[in-house]
Order: C-alpha cells, then structure tokens, then sequence
C-alpha cells in the first residue's frame, strides 16, 4: 500500500519545533499503515530525523495563509492521499478512519466558531493531493483582496470547495465546545471576570468525550496551557499528558 502523507505547517515563533515532534509521535502511535510525516517550515532547527521538511512555497505569505500552499498541483511532487493536521490538536485514537472515510473526498469538520464565509474548520482536512488545484490558483488571482476581507485560510477554503465531506462529529471534537471545559459562573458575572483574570480558578477536570480520536483547540488556550492547570476561565485537561508521551 502507497504510504499516506501526514502534513502540519510550522511558521514563525508561535509554536515551536517540541510540538512538531509531539504531534509527529501522536500520529505514529494512532495510524496504522505507513505514513510520510511532512512539516512546512522556514525553520526546521529541533525538529525529528523521522519528518520531512518542506521549505516555505511563498515566503511572503504569513500565518496560516501558508496552509493554502498545499492544495498546489506540483505539491513538492508528492501524490496521494494527504492529511493536513494544525499544530494545536492533541490525537487521542485511532486516525486510520479519517483516512478511510469516503476515500477520494475532500473531509473535513465543522467550524463551530462560525463564520459568514465557510462552515469548515481547517484544522484537520483530508484531500487528494492535486484535486483542489483551483483553491491555490484562486487565492493566487484574489491574493489581496482575500487577505483584506477574510479572517483566515479556511474562510477562503470553505467558500471555494462545492463540496465537503464532514467527518462524524464525535470523531474531532472541541475543547471548549465539547469537554465541558468551562468554569462555573460562580458569583454570577464577577465570577466570570475573575476567572478570566486568573483570580479565581475553575474546579475540576475538562472531559474527553468518548469516541473522540482527535481534540482541537481553536484560539486560546492552547494544549500546553492546560495539560498542567487550569488557563482563566477553562479548567484543566491533564489527560493530554497521556496521548503526549505515547512516543512508541
């Protein structure tokens, strides 16, 4: 069987090469068939023998507008299947489905942020390398106009593909929306001012729902914010230790 290709993006300061490798040992622990673990970077310093790296495409881009680069048809000259994974997820289960699902379509899941332009999350997007060539091309034409009017990368993504593929939702879940992560509004609104100044510490554990084979994060905290203690007004998530240092 052709390997399957793993993709994350790493750019700039905000995450550094430590969570490259831990989500290089995540995917290895939970993905039963051979793989290529790829990392676009313009800093590949601390990173594992084991991932590939893959140079910046437009070094003027910034962010998480580089995530477009990898719907290119000439992706680097690699072919297959592909998985695109954000740096701030942790994987708690088995990847193989996400692969296996709907094999040929573009999957994805959904934004339960919101947004006027996509319903998709970019986080976690599986596609055939090559087939969604126009995303690219089209960002390419609208370059400016896109970065001005829209948030980010899966805005763009959500807009342009006809049609998208939305894994199970127990499947990929959030950690603010779906582990109950959030404090009790104890005193009411000061207490949840209080909380979000740090004075006041959530009781408790966040929950990992079952079934769940991946956890995203989307904007503060991160999983380094939580795994230890609580972060304002979100409670700690001290299981994410466990599905960190699974490294074998």
């Amino acid at each position: 069987m052709t390997p399957v290709n793993v993709i994350c993006l790493k750019w700039g300061n905000k995450y550094p090469a430590e969570d490259v490798n831990k989500l290089y040992h995540m995917v290895k622990h939970n993905l039963d068939r051979d793989f290529v673990f790829h990392c676009i970077t313009e800093d590949s310093q601390g990173l594992s023998e084991e991932i590939q790296v893959l140079p910046l495409y437009d070094d003027t881009l910034t962010g998480w507008w580089h995530k477009l680069s990898i719907y290119r048809k000439d992706f680097y000259g690699l072919e297959g299947t592909a998985l695109f994974l954000d740096l701030d997820i942790v994987i708690t289960g088995s990847l193989d489905n996400l692969f296996d699902y709907k094999p040929g379509a573009t999957c994805s899941i959904l934004d339960k942020g919101g947004s006027k332009w996509n319903v998709i999350n970019s986080s976690v997007v599986r596609f055939e390398i090559g087939a969604l060539n126009y995303v690219w091309e089209g960002f390419q034409y609208n370059h400016d106009w896109i970065m001005h009017n829209m948030h980010g990368d899966q805005d763009w993504l959500g807009l342009v593909i006809p049609s998208v593929e939305v894994y199970p939702e127990n499947w990929v879940v959030s950690y603010k929306k779906d582990c109950r992560a959030k404090g009790w509004k104890l005193l009411g609104h000061l207490g949840e001012v209080l909380m979000k100044k740090g004075i006041l510490k959530p009781i408790g554990e966040a929950v990992l729902p079952a079934g769940a084979k991946i956890v995203i994060f989307h904007g503060k905290p991160d999983p380094i914010d939580v795994v230890y203690k609580p972060y304002k007004q979100w409670k700690r998530a001290s299981w994410i230790q466990l599905y960190w240092n699974r490294e074998n």
